[in-house]
């Protein structure tokens, strides 16, 4: 059995990511940068202020300062002024907005780049550093879209709440979060520079309970590891999969997609799974399935100490790289060599990639004897071509499965890597249906008449996935 492979398949060229990632830095040179735009951060009643000490924070905010004197940061004299900048003037007016650096802005990157700079140089080459701008527009901002694609609400307003002593339920969070202003909503996006930074991860005012599978205390907001998918079950609401116990399960998750066949046949103008759902793809839940279930739901991955930590976020040179990316010579150490890695990774890979396309030629060999368009296998948002659209209720039940499956595994862009036993179930599964298809249509389409080249797959796969990312655009 294939349990382990490398670096993932990403939108828009389905090639391996390799070696990459990581790589030398200069933090003294990185560190003058971010310390010039720290000071660029502070409002402009802070741009003379002077250091007041620690001391002068106490008598009103003396939570924060009795766990901050906890932490790592204040053994080692990094305190309030360290990321909010001089306190004289906020002192000297007893509080205020505009003379301390707070909100949106002290969630910069480069508050924590003027100790992390190499750390910060990893992260801006990453996807987290960028924004989904269709998500944060201000035309329509979401409070649903921004908890997971703004770091501004998702760090102020999903995390701080579940920090608090005592923490806000899912529910209590879900309530406030809807009951934000659509003025706000627009000034949070307009804020939004980043899709998660820094402290959208780490608690920066107190230790944590989640510590990583060593016992090191990273000030992680959550689990590092779970395999509880409470938190987000088929059909989950908003509230609760917005608070799934997972570092990366909070966002990379399913959303509440309901691979049912009564979900199924409600909702067919576009995928129920939403982009991103690695989590439940890691623990063997989110695609439709027979009766019975898969024998196997997991790959030895999901058993990985820290799950995606341990590929997503090795350990270079001493430090926790953060591009996120995987390199097979360190993130499958000790399990694999890089040549195996490599190897399982490249027939993984294969074998899934090439399963989707034919599925896909099936489904559209299908639509088009039973529709006259092949393009009517899909999901009504997702059909492009100049014919109308045929109504849902027609597409047989199994090809609604299948293709619900197709688009979960499109969608968690592994290609196999994350958990190639439910990969591969839950493709056996879609074929089987579309068998029942070929026997009522008279035909049989489980192989195609002309076997599609390897160019010709990751065309088919990658036009799939930049439709979908039009799709969500224009919800």
């Amino acid at each position: 059995m294939l349990t382990c492979a490398g670096a993932a398949l990403f939108v828009g060229v389905l090639v391996a990511a390799g070696c990459g990632g990581g790589g030398p830095h200069s933090p003294q040179v990185a560190a003058l940068t971010t310390a010039a735009q720290f000071k660029a951060l502070l409002p402009t009643g802070q741009k003379s202020a002077t250091p007041v000490g620690a001391a002068a924070c106490k008598p009103c905010h003396a939570a924060d300062c009795k766990t901050q004197a906890l932490t790592r940061h204040a053994a080692i004299s990094v305190d309030c002024e360290a990321c909010h900048g001089p306190g004289s003037a906020h002192v000297a007016a007893k509080g205020g907005l505009t003379n301390i650096l707070n909100g949106p802005q002290s969630l910069s990157t480069a508050v924590c780049g003027q100790c992390h700079a190499d750390i910060v140089s990893d992260y801006n080459t990453s996807a987290h550093a960028q924004v989904i701008t269709d998500a944060v527009s201000t035309t329509a901002a979401s409070s649903t879209c921004l908890r997971c694609h703004s770091d501004v609400l998702h760090t102020l307003d999903v995390e701080a709440p579940q920090a608090q002593n005592p923490p806000l339920t899912p529910t209590q969070i879900d309530t406030a979060i809807t009951g934000i202003a659509q003025t706000t909503l627009n000034t949070y996006a307009v804020a939004t520079v980043h899709t998660v930074a820094c402290a959208g991860c780490h608690d920066p005012h107190q230790n944590t309970q989640y510590l990583d599978s060593a016992g090191n205390q990273f000030y992680l907001r959550a689990k590092t590891s779970n395999t509880d998918l409470s938190s987000d079950p088929p059909n989950a609401t908003v509230a609760q999969y917005t608070t799934v116990n997972q570092v990366c399960g909070m966002c990379h998750n399913n959303r509440g997609g309901d691979p049912s066949d009564a979900g199924l046949t409600k909702n067919t103008s576009r995928p129920a799974t939403h982009e991103g759902p690695e989590y439940n793809m890691l623990n063997g839940y989110g695609g439709n399935e027979d009766p019975a279930g898969p024998s196997t739901r997991t790959s030895s991955h999901v058993n990985a100490p820290d799950q995606c930590i341990t590929c997503h976020m090795p350990t270079v040179n001493g430090s926790v790289r953060h591009t996120f990316t995987v390199s097979l010579d360190v993130s499958c150490a000790p399990c694999h060599t890089p040549t195996d890695a490599a190897a399982r990774e490249t027939t993984v890979q294969t074998e899934i990639t090439n399963g989707l396309a034919a599925l896909e030629t099936r489904m559209r060999t299908q639509a088009l004897k039973l529709f006259g368009d092949a393009n009517d296998w899909d999901y009504t948002t997702n059909i492009v071509s100049p014919s109308v659209a045929p109504t849902q209720s027609k597409v047989p039940l199994a090809m609604k499965r299948a293709r619900h499956n197709y688009y979960f595994i499109l969608l968690d862009r592994s290609f196999g890597v994350h958990n190639i036993d439910y990969t591969t179930y839950l493709l056996n599964w879609s074929n089987t249906n579309l068998d029942t298809v070929d026997t009522t249509l008279g035909i049989s389409t489980r192989a195609a008449t002309t076997p599609l080249s390897r160019q010709q797959v990751l065309s088919m796969l990658n036009a799939n996935l930049a439709k979908m990312k039009s799709t969500h655009a224009s919800q």
